[in-house]
């Protein structure tokens, strides 16, 4: 009865749930007034957007056992579903590339989990318009950085996606780069050379000089983009990977328009959209691609933290049973004198002189 007619209780209660529906809801409702605006001019046929998801590393079975592992892929996988609804809705692409590291335990995992890994991206990235869809492997997915490349996962990962290693949208010409086993797909013969050829890949490419120049020289790249790093970053150069200069690309900063017929060759870094990548600046590379002019703007939807608000729910937690500890404890001193003069009262009177 304590418990309920408690206002200390029902004010907490309230500011709880109050609480939990910004963490869980109203964040995501807001975060849209923070990103930089980005679309087409009216029904411009010539502009194509395109949507880059990079690092979402959904967690896997191994990393932490059960019964936590349960709890803390729900709300992993709740998260990446929430900030990329909101950003779909938004942006409303008609290009997705996940730019690789899709899972966290691709490489070491056996054929059922990887299907299984598969499914829950599936449903994390559920999109109901129709977009086209590009997949990329990571190391995490085939092996590469800590592990040697696994040919059984690659092969797995080429069966699951099934897609080319180039693949053509209007005019605009994607080339999949494997960073970790050094192989591009050849120029397209016969090619319109006002095509804009984007090269993918989820390692860097520049940095490795006589595998960029190889590849410069059979595809002709405009533009190139990567992940791996988890960082929002970008890399300009000569197209001979000389006078190269890294610039960071944070929170507030405007728009980034690129010429794709000037000399200088870019090097986008598509930050992570996980928030398990330990940085807290996270979210989705996003593009208009101006076909006829040649003209490029990016910018990165910036989705919410999320662990600040894991800490608030911890720290509820331990409110909560610290409170009942000290409810319980009260409980049983206030009820400790009754249950002394109980036993007075039924003692002999010769037994109290």
């Amino acid at each position: 009865m304590y418990l309920k007619r408690s206002s200390t209780v029902k004010y907490f209660i309230a500011a709880f749930v109050g609480a939990a529906l910004y963490c869980e809801w109203f964040v995501y409702v807001i975060q849209p007034q923070y990103w930089q605006g980005l679309g087409c001019d009216g029904h411009d046929a010539a502009c194509t957007k395109v949507l880059f998801i990079a690092d979402p590393q959904i967690q896997g079975d191994l990393a932490v056992p059960p019964p936590l592992s349960y709890l803390f892929n729900w709300d992993s996988d709740r998260y990446l579903k929430a900030t990329f609804t909101v950003v779909s809705k938004y942006f409303q692409p008609d290009i997705l590339v996940y730019m690789g590291d899709l899972m966290d335990e691709g490489s070491i995992s056996t054929i059922p989990q990887f299907h299984g890994y598969v499914k829950r991206l599936s449903s994390i990235f559920n999109i109901e318009s129709p977009v086209l869809q590009i997949w990329l492997p990571g190391d995490n997915d085939i092996g590469g950085e800590n592990e040697p490349v696994s040919r059984e996962k690659v092969a797995e990962f080429d069966k699951v996606f099934n897609q080319p290693s180039t693949i053509t949208y209007s005019n605009i010409t994607f080339y999949k780069v494997n960073g970790m086993t050094y192989t591009f797909p050849k120029n397209i013969q016969g090619a319109d050379e006002n095509n804009i050829n984007i090269v993918v890949s989820h390692y860097p490419i520049t940095t490795r000089t006589v595998f960029s120049m190889q590849l410069i020289k059979e595809i002709h790249p405009n533009i190139f983009f990567c992940a791996h790093d988890h960082e929002s970053k970008y890399v300009t150069q000569n197209k001979d990977l000389t006078h190269r200069r890294t610039h960071s690309y944070g929170y507030g900063e405007a728009i980034l328009n690129i010429s794709l017929d000037e000399d200088t060759l870019y090097e986008v870094y598509v930050p992570t959209c996980s928030y398990r990548m330990g940085t807290s600046k996270i979210g989705f590379g996003a593009a208009i691609l101006d076909d006829k002019n040649h003209l490029l703007r990016y910018t990165v939807f910036w989705s919410p933290t999320r662990f600040p608000y894991l800490l608030f729910y911890l720290a509820v937690l331990i409110f909560i049973v610290w409170y009942f500890i000290l409810f319980c404890a009260a409980r049983l001193i206030h009820r400790q004198p009754n249950i002394l003069k109980s036993n007075s009262d039924v003692q002999p009177l010769l037994d109290r002189i």
